[in-house]
């Protein structure tokens, strides 16, 4: 598996007119930066462009280009279809069968466990977010505005953790001064990220700290929340983004994960690992996938059996 050029790729979004843009499932802030930052581009280029996207949390408003977000017509057919921060076609969701339709793909991302899915590919695990791999596919092609630039830089800040990942490189720096260059409302992006949360946000979080537990040890620290749980606290799985990074923090922790229920036999898995531990590897093993120290997976089993096999893999991994 290779990468295509950036110039074999600018040329097929030029011959493209109608173009179509997805990320993964449960949309986070790389997914979405990545996304409406290269959409508003090839707005501004001329292009037809529909966004598809999942309903994503408040914290994520600030993001410019959400007009374009919209529902897909059943029975068309995209002319192009470009997936962004995505690992698999599956991570599409619903967007999936607008893909395999699609009469050109185009598959840009940073995960490790990416399967190059598209006609055209561009992965790099190297980099610190997809947003900075479409902040170089602009380069020089298509002109990067002010809104377009505060898309890249929350997705940027969003993937880097406030610039403290070990993803985190020189590049990465170069390419945020860049953007606050062109006009990017860094403080208000950053604190919408970070420093602001809603009250069932909240009450989330605090009965999810408190169901956290030890195990192996005090080597692995694992919480879960049921559906029950969230409604009872006010909150909705969109709010939950900071729980597995609360985990993580906790003092000689290696491994830390996340498990919430979606439904009564569907559950999210999100898994946090230190230097030495590869939680790609363990999401792998539930059809998940992600980076060496970040990843998630969807489970279809009851939390408390999702739990036992979560467990019982990292035992393994030990």
């Amino acid at each position: 598996m290779r990468n295509d050029t950036f110039d074999i790729i600018r040329q097929r979004i030029m011959e493209s007119k109608e173009i179509v843009l997805s990320g993964h499932t449960n949309p986070d802030g790389d997914a979405i930066g990545s996304v409406l930052a290269l959409a508003m581009a090839l707005e501004n280029a001329g292009k037809d462009v529909t966004v598809l996207l999942e309903t994503y949390g408040r914290r994520y408003d600030l993001i410019p280009g959400s007009h374009l977000i919209a529902e897909w017509k059943e029975g068309e057919r995209a002319e192009l279809f470009i997936s962004l921060d995505c690992g698999d076609t599956k991570r599409l969701a619903d967007a999936e069968p607008v893909f395999l339709a699609a009469v050109r793909t185009i598959n840009i991302d940073h995960h490790e466990s990416n399967c190059f899915f598209g006609q055209l590919n561009y992965v790099l695990p190297k980099a610190s977010s997809t947003c900075e791999i479409v902040y170089e596919l602009l380069d020089g092609f298509l002109p990067v505005n002010p809104q377009i630039a505060s898309a890249l830089y929350m997705g940027l800040v969003y993937d880097t953790g406030g610039f403290r990942h070990s993803s985190t490189s020189p590049a990465t720096m170069m390419m945020a001064a860049r953007l606050m260059e062109i006009g990017v409302p860094f403080t208000a992006l950053y604190q919408a990220l970070f420093d602001s949360r809603s009250y069932g946000e909240l009450k989330v979080m605090a009965k999810a700290l408190d169901n956290a537990k030890l195990h192996f040890d005090g080597q692995v620290i694992v919480s879960s929340i049921t559906m029950a749980e969230l409604e009872e606290a006010g909150g909705n799985s969109k709010e939950m983004d900071a729980v597995i990074n609360y985990l993580k923090g906790v003092m000689d922790v290696n491994v830390a994960c996340f498990l919430y229920e979606k439904s009564a036999t569907e559950v999210k898995g999100s898994f946090r690992g230190h230097d030495g531990y590869d939680v790609c590897a363990l999401a792998q093993k539930f059809g998940g996938g992600g980076h060496i120290k970040a990843a998630g997976c969807s489970i279809s089993v009851p939390i408390a059996q999702a739990k036992e096999m979560v467990l019982a893999e990292i035992e393994k991994m030990l």
